[in-house]
């Protein structure tokens, strides 16, 4: 089943979230709150070949995916809850009133089939219990994939690291468990405490995928560069790379070489624009695809 595509498109940058300056996020949430901005980077890694796409259950994002007129030929991979939405709508309407705003987008039939499940975890979300909201809302978001392939479901890393730093595997039980079961996915972690939570997984007897930040700059490899590397060169987990250009500071010509011998099964790259789209990807599929 982990059969991941070594090239994986993400979508940080449609979300509006950079890590070089404010004036590039302020850039970036603008740009990407119109979905034609957002269809041609697809369209242009889609021709490059990269047909699969890590992405949030974001307003503008899925309906670039719904207008994508190959949309129907690539593979989604769900980041599960969207953060960076229910922290930016949270501060308007109230953690119950963006529940009560995502719960709209889901169509009579799945509400239905999704009420039971919904009724009993009401109180969890009411009672704005952080980590009962968190896992509680899956079945919402993974409702807008229903109708797209799909074959993973990543675990939000700010989930995974609360139930790394509470010293919780129960958290990232229960979610493999629902994502195997009822989701046939893959699960995978995001995370960016490598150094710590790869540890704790073994210690907890864990084997799941781990999504985590490698770049020549260190570039949030937390506790450092070199324990990170150190663990990545002897382990027999599945490593998904992510911040390979380290938020924008290293071009791709630095960035892919030295991912290109490390023990990192695939590389997940975020894109702003339609040029970037171009370079990053073609010198992503010379250096790495063929590893």
């Amino acid at each position: 089943m982990e059969n991941l595509d070594p090239i994986i498109l993400g979508s940080n940058p449609f979300e509006g979230v950079g890590y070089l300056s404010s004036s590039q996020t302020r850039h970036y949430q603008e740009f990407f709150s119109k979905v034609e901005n957002i269809i041609p980077i697809l369209d242009a890694s889609f021709k490059l070949g990269i047909t699969s796409f890590m992405l949030s259950n974001n307003d503008n994002i899925m309906e670039a995916v719904k207008r994508f007129s190959s949309s129907k030929n690539m593979t989604l991979l769900p980041v599960i809850p969207n953060a960076y939405d229910y922290a930016r709508e949270s501060t308007e309407k109230g953690v119950l009133g963006t529940v009560l705003s995502k719960a709209k987008r889901i169509d009579l039939y799945r509400k239905v089939r999704m009420g039971l499940r919904a009724l009993k975890k009401i109180h969890g979300i009411i009672s704005k219990d952080l980590l009962t909201l968190l896992t509680n809302l899956m079945d919402f978001e993974m409702a807008s994939f229903e109708k797209y392939s799909f074959k993973a479901v990543i675990l939000h890393g700010q989930v995974t690291d609360l139930a790394l730093s509470s010293n919780n595997p129960e958290i990232i039980s229960f979610y493999q468990d629902m994502v195997r079961e009822r989701y046939k996915a893959l699960p995978v972690l995001a995370t960016h405490n490598f150094g710590s939570l790869l540890p704790r997984l073994m210690e907890w007897k864990i084997k799941i995928p781990v999504m985590a930040p490698f770049n020549a700059k260190g570039f949030i490899m937390k506790p450092s560069k070199e324990e990170c590397e150190k663990l990545l060169q002897k382990t027999d987990y599945t490593i998904i790379a992510k911040k390979v250009l380290a938020g924008g500071r290293l071009t791709p010509e630095e960035a892919f070489p030295y991912l290109a011998d490390k023990n990192v099964h695939s590389v997940a790259v975020g894109i702003g624009s339609l040029p970037e789209a171009y370079h990053t990807l073609s010198v992503a599929k010379q250096l790495f695809q063929a590893k």
